[in-house]
């Protein structure tokens, strides 16, 4: 079963939110759709993602913005639901696959949705582009828009506390199908964007649930402090339910940075992002 990672594509939509809502099944995703999704949602997170993907993807190591890849299974053809889009959504014909490539696509078995800043901020800078992000935050029509809210504060919260205007790579969101779980995924998707740090001298930064924190510890992230977050605020049903968030740093390799300056190999990319992973967590 040999597993690859690429970057993600448009087409890859269907088999992100699978995921995204298998994976996280027992986290927040009850909470923020606690009547489960409609159509309407789908085509809500599917135009903003592909939003998101088309104007904040960073295309060098030199360039802030999105890294995003995809793992899959090199052996296995893709899920027949993976290759669907909702026949209403104007964007369908844009992005869905045809023809052979269609007939060749491999599942998808994981994701990870990281953000590079290479260089520090200026706090002028951050200013001005949360002034253009207000008004910005509206959600699919089913989701708790409270608690999304409400955890995005808390997570800049705790990267102001822990990473502030410092240059980073941070984790958004890892997420593996759990048909796949404990066979090396997450483990390469991981490296994928470790290795960027990496070559550039950055730190790296996520909050891991209980359940990631060991395999972000075998990675050399540190914990710092659990991130401030009541989810039973928003949530009532959520009361009793453990949802805590740990922060954690990975430090910058020996000679790395904290501060504006040049980039170490800012220009070297890797000969390649498919990786061959055969071993298990």
């Amino acid at each position: 079963m040999p597993i690859l990672v690429r970057p993600m594509r448009p087409s890859d939509l269907p088999a992100r939110e699978r995921i995204m809502a298998a994976a996280f099944s027992a986290g927040l995703r009850p909470h923020i759709y606690p009547n489960g999704t409609t159509p309407e949602d789908t085509i809500r997170m599917f135009t903003d993602t592909l939003s998101s993907m088309q104007s904040k993807t960073s295309q060098s190591a030199d360039q802030p913005g999105s890294r995003l890849f995809v793992a899959y299974d090199s052996e296995v053809p893709a899920l027949p639901s993976d290759l669907e889009f909702p026949e209403t959504w104007e964007k369908k014909t844009e992005v869905e696959l045809t023809g052979k490539a269609r007939e060749e696509e491999k599942r998808i078995v994981g994701l990870a949705l990281w953000q590079l800043q290479p260089l520090a901020r200026r706090q002028e800078d951050v200013d001005k582009e949360k002034e253009s992000a207000d008004g910005d935050s509206s959600h699919a029509p089913s989701a708790n828009a409270a608690l999304l809210d409400g955890f995005a504060e808390a997570l800049t919260a705790a990267r102001d506390r822990w990473i502030g205007l410092e240059a980073n790579l941070y984790l958004k969101v890892l997420a593996i199908d759990p048909a796949y779980q404990r066979k090396g995924v997450g483990s390469l998707l991981l490296d994928e964007g470790l290795n960027i740090a990496d070559r550039i001298g950055l730190q790296a930064y996520l909050e891991a649930t209980e359940v990631g924190r060991p395999l972000y510890k075998r990675k050399g992230f540190e914990d710092r402090d659990y991130m401030d977050f009541d989810v039973a605020k928003y949530a009532p049903a959520a009361e009793g339910e453990d949802h805590r968030f740990m922060c954690m740093v990975r430090p910058a390799p020996a000679g790395g940075k904290k501060t504006v300056g040049g980039i170490k190999g800012a220009n070297e990319e890797p000969g390649g992002n498919e990786v061959v992973d055969e071993k298990a967590e």
